[in-house]
């Protein structure tokens, strides 16, 4: 299979060679966005990612704290 898709952008390239591993992305513009997006990844605090972690989730007013199992969908006329 010589049809690969770039980690980074989604877009088909072709392998140059078979030896070795496999490109992970399709240009060195891609590798560098990836090498970036690395460094800000890594940058954050890990205060932020509890944060983000432990967030409740979104549900509709009224469900309280877990969502109802048994809901019924009524059809409304329009």
């Amino acid at each position: 299979m010589n049809t690969l898709y770039c980690a980074c952008c989604g877009r088909p390239f072709r392998r140059s060679s078979s030896r070795g591993p496999a490109p992970l992305y399709c240009s060195r513009d891609c590798r560098r966005q990836i090498a970036v997006r690395r460094r800000v990844w890594a940058s954050r605090q890990p205060a932020e990612w509890t944060a983000a972690a432990t967030s409740a989730p979104i549900l509709p007013a009224g469900a309280g704290p877990y969502p109802q199992t048994g809901m019924v969908w009524e059809r409304v006329s329009a």
